[in-house]
């Protein structure tokens, strides 16, 4: 029996599926037809953009696999129930186009889905039902990969269904996995459920090489946005071995600025997405300065570093509009990410040991491709609007005066709730760390601490532990962020607003995200939590108080 290629973090089988599992060690790499020809590939398209994975040094680089995305099969089916590729876009066939890319040296990568009918069709046969028989054909045309999307799951007139039970089950999704374990052939399987449902961090990495953890990307910045706010809690299920697909690159597509390429393929790489080219290997379609940015090489080492650990969001400053990311790297290094959302350039500052615990340590500066020297303490940048900085810390020293907790947890539901706002009791391991949190936090409610205790005036962090599941899916087309915003006010002070990630699988899981606030005296202190603008905040958990020393 083969086995799936897939990258996970531990051996967690679902009943059915009982295989030798094999994992890839680094997030893939390839190209994919989707962003630029749509669901109108071609035996041309897919040849003359394979080849140029190798003219222009990109398959050096670890772009090898080759992925024909929707519309390359025939409406019918063959008397034996076989998908067909259409003859006259493919007249040599998928066999014949495996072979081609295989003899460039690149990997082939083949597409179908878990409904009725393909995404971008309303007539090209799925595999939701020929499990089997596809399955065989994948492996007879000798394909390598198998990207496996989520249209018309639940009936045949709906092409997108985020809600029923039938699209946001992962079965149809397990199901292939445990049919291609039993074909005669290696094939890495690219979940592509959209992230709809629940815990898809839990069910997708046993069984598949990467998971898609969002709706599409698509041709906007805000996109951008979107996507790397639903991707931060991957980081309790990422490893060498398990892969949160961001969606393909839109690098070279003419829908970035360069400063947003670098941002958008720098997010990408810190949290070990994979890497799919989007736009045509072609220097009279792609710009050189976007295919330079492609082949950074070393944007690229960060997202496949051997440990394969996601950087992690580690401070917010949502009205300034900047934030801190932070990941661990092979050989005791760091790579931080400087992320200015603003669309103007602005000076940000930040301590090395208040933010990510390190007293001093050589940077450099990947997109510069500078080393920058000895760093300590307070950083000052200034970023360009939309810039991503891009800082490789090695020879680390840790901070000996990190931010400090002052030992004393403060459960949400032990506050003064006012507007509204509810007590919600969970079970089990639910709602980490007080088993219960408080939902309903529309405009008009609050959330009220009194004799939160600190030991001098200042400013202060809070480690502040929430649920977020507000998904967007019908409304990433439009300004869906996967955000809900909260607003904190200490002793009467103004009320500041914070965006708030996905924070898990569920509306149960929550996630810590640690935000700096002033105001705070010697002695009892109140604080506030509210709603911002017309929307509810994120269901509150409660949080802690660390001290910082700078």
């Amino acid at each position: 029996m083969k086995s799936i290629i897939i990258t996970s973090a531990c051996l967690l089988l679902w009943a059915p599926v009982e295989a030798t599992l094999y994992r890839s060690k680094t997030p893939p790499m390839g190209w994919n037809s989707y962003n630029y020809y749509n669901c109108n590939p071609s035996e041309d398209i897919m040849k003359t953009n394979a080849r140029g994975l190798v003219d222009l040094g990109l398959a050096d680089l670890g772009y090898v696999y080759v992925t024909t995305d929707c519309g390359w099969m025939a409406r019918d089916r063959d008397s034996e129930g076989r998908l067909q590729w259409d003859a006259a876009l493919f007249p040599s066939g998928g066999k014949a186009l495996g072979d081609y890319i295989h003899g460039l040296g690149l990997k082939f990568g083949l597409y179908s889905g878990a409904g009725y009918y393909q995404c971008g069709s309303t007539d090209l046969p799925a595999s939701l039902g020929f499990e089997e028989i596809d399955a065989q054909s994948f492996a007879e045309w000798a394909g390598d990969s198998l990207k496996y999307d989520n249209c018309y799951s639940s009936s045949r007139d709906t092409m997108a269904d985020y809600v029923s039970p039938a699209s946001t089950s992962p079965e149809r999704h397990k199901k292939m996995a445990s049919v291609l374990d039993g074909v005669d052939r290696d094939i890495a399987y690219f979940i592509c459920q959209w992230g709809i449902g629940e815990d898809l961090g839990e069910w997708a990495p046993p069984i598949g090489n990467i998971y898609r953890i969002s709706n599409d990307i698509y041709n906007a910045w805000r996109s951008v946005w979107r996507i790397a706010n639903q991707v931060v809690p991957f980081y309790k299920s990422t490893t060498a071995g398990a892969y949160p697909d961001m969606d393909m690159l839109i690098v070279g597509l003419n829908a970035l600025s360069l400063q947003e390429e670098k941002f958008h393929f720098g997010m990408w790489a810190i949290n070990k997405s994979p890497l799919n080219i989007g736009a045509p290997t072609d220097p009279k379609l792609t710009p050189t300065a976007s295919l330079d940015v492609l082949r950074n090489e070393e944007a690229i080492a960060i997202n496949q570093d051997p440990l394969g650990k996601q950087a992690r969001l580690v401070r917010r400053y949502t009205e300034e509009e900047w934030d801190i990311w932070a990941g661990e790297l092979s050989g005791s290094r760091m790579v931080l990410g400087i992320a200015n959302w603003k669309n103007d350039s602005q000076v940000v500052e930040f301590d090395l040991s208040a933010s990510v615990n390190v007293s001093e340590a050589h940077a450099r500066d990947v997109w510069a491709a500078q080393d920058i020297g000895a760093v300590s303490g307070l950083q000052k940048l200034e970023l360009a609007g939309h810039e991503m900085r891009l800082l490789v810390l090695s020879d680390i020293v840790a901070s000996t005066s990190p931010p400090t907790s002052t030992g004393q947890y403060y459960s949400a539901a032990n506050a003064t709730l006012s507007g509204g706002a509810t007590e919600v009791s969970c079970g089990g391991a639910d709602c980490v760390p007080a088993g219960s949190k408080v939902g309903d936090i529309y405009p008009g409610a609050s959330v009220t601490f009194d004799s939160v205790v600190a030991s001098s005036g200042g400013k202060r962090v809070l480690g502040v532990d929430f649920i977020n599941y507000e998904l967007a899916l019908d409304s990433a087309w439009g300004w869906g962020s996967n955000t809900r915003n909260m607003t904190v006010a200490i002793n009467g002070g103004r009320a500041k607003r914070w965006a708030f990630p996905i924070s898990g699988g569920n509306w149960f899981e929550s996630d810590k995200m640690l935000i700096e606030v002033d105001g705070f005296v010697a002695g009892e202190n109140q604080i506030v939590f509210g709603a911002s603008g017309n929307w509810p905040a994120p269901d509150l958990v409660g949080f802690e108080v660390f001290e910082v020393f700078e």
